[in-house]
């Protein structure tokens, strides 16, 4: 099914998810700049602060999948947006750090409740090899919508400053509202589920899957190369090769505009290769990638700024070509019906690195070379990680997206066969 014919049929269901996302791009690049601007808090305080309830927030990722269990996707997504809403609303009257880090907290814990829940409810609207597909379109939305929300921001603080953001931040906390209203309409298709209680699986469970497990470690790591566009070079072109304040600017106007045009066209040409393939694809190219990054110094000047730009590029054609790929196989590899536990803790692959990146790469950045060799053993951890799967799961993800792949119960029963 074409991400057009899915906009069509869930209507409500995008449009809540590009509310929302707009929401999160009107404030969220400005959210430490309102704590130092608006609240009058010391940057490196505020930045600890926030540091400290996203960190904490990873101790409800397991609550998070009983949760969608016990009560639906839907239930979950319409908690996860208020939630946000008040937690954002919380920002208004910070008066002190612990507040910050208790806002924080209950805005980035909302967020894993909407990680476990989202990928459970695409699970009830796709079929298996449509999955892929419903995944690609949504990341072309969000892109899309965060790329709006973020240039939103920027006019709302040249416009009107510290009210800015002010404003940006009760747009945001609206926003999350609006979306939830959105989703009360949507109907979510049935779906069966294990009868018995012992039958539910849980997050023992999946940490037990050993594939799955190979699957979330190896998307983990590669996900520290995402940071590298938005993240490190800003800092690493300007400040470190002293090149013009231009050039973060582009560097991400690509890393965006690359996504939000080429999602789509990419998709459906790697259609018809395996899951497994496409994983391995990503991986070398963001092997390439970080290579070219530890060359950018040794060029000339006037090519570090282009090489940049290139390195941006192919960073964003692995992230789009690994990102829907490796959430539609998490999504086939979790139990009929019973997906909340296991996409808990596949989110893991996106938000450990942007809860714990941004610090990391701020001190790597005082030794680049050490830096962009962490992160090369990063991807050559995530190609091992992706390697040690096991040979049923393996076979598994190297199902064609258009081909229904074989049972997992047959799988392993043909494993466990000497």
């Amino acid at each position: 099914m074409t991400g057009g014919r899915q906009f069509r049929r869930q209507r409500r269901l995008f449009l809540s998810v590009a509310i929302d996302t707009v929401g999160a791009g009107v404030f969220l690049p400005l959210s430490l700049l309102y704590f130092v601007t608006v609240r009058h808090f010391p940057a490196a305080a505020a930045g600890t602060a926030v540091t400290v309830g996203s960190l904490a927030s990873f101790a409800v990722v397991p609550l998070c999948g009983r949760a969608v269990q016990a009560v639906g996707p839907k239930s979950c997504l319409l908690v996860s947006n208020v939630l946000t809403a008040l937690g954002y609303g919380l920002f208004f009257v910070a008066g002190n750090l612990f507040t910050v880090a208790a806002a924080t907290f209950l805005v980035t814990a909302s967020d894993r409740l909407y990680g476990a829940a989202w990928p459970t409810l695409v699970a009830r609207f796709a079929k298996p090899e449509e999955l892929t597909g419903w995944f690609s379109a949504v990341t072309v939305l969000k892109t899309t919508s965060l790329g709006v929300g973020t240039l939103a921001a920027t006019a709302l603080l040249a416009l009107a400053g510290g009210h800015g953001l002010e404003i940006a931040l009760a747009l945001n906390s609206a926003s999350s509202l609006l979306a939830a209203v959105l989703l009360l309409g949507v109907a979510v298709p049935a779906v069966g589920r294990p009868a018995h209680r012992a039958a539910r699986s849980d997050t023992r469970a999946a940490l037990g899957d050993r594939p799955f497990v190979s699957l979330v470690v190896s998307q983990t790591l590669l996900s520290a190369a995402w940071l590298i566009p938005t993240v490190a070079f800003p800092v690493y072109l300007v400040e470190t090769l002293h090149q013009a304040a231009y050039w973060p600017t582009v560097v991400v106007a690509v890393r965006y505009a690359t996504a939000t045009c080429l999602q789509m066209p990419i998709s459906r040409r790697l259609s018809g290769w395996s899951r497994s393939r496409i994983l391995r694809l990503a991986i070398g190219a963001v092997a390439v990638a970080i290579a070219l990054t530890a060359t950018v110094s040794a060029v000339p000047p006037a090519f570090q700024g282009p090489l940049a730009v290139l390195v941006a590029a192919v960073l964003s054609l692995a992230e789009l070509a690994s990102k829907p790929t490796a959430a539609a196989q998490a999504v086939a590899m979790a139990p009929k019906g019973d997906e909340g536990p296991y996409m808990s803790l596949f989110q893991l692959t996106w938000t450990v690195s942007y809860a714990v990146g941004p610090a990391v790469i701020g001190v790597g950045l005082e030794n680049p070379p050490l830096l962009w060799a962490g992160l090369g053993l990063c991807v050559a951890a995530s190609g091992l990680a992706h390697r040690l799967r096991s040979p049923w799961h393996r076979a598994a993800g190297d199902t064609p997206a258009g081909q229904l792949p074989r049972p997992a119960g047959e799988l392993r029963e043909e494993a466990d066969v000497p």
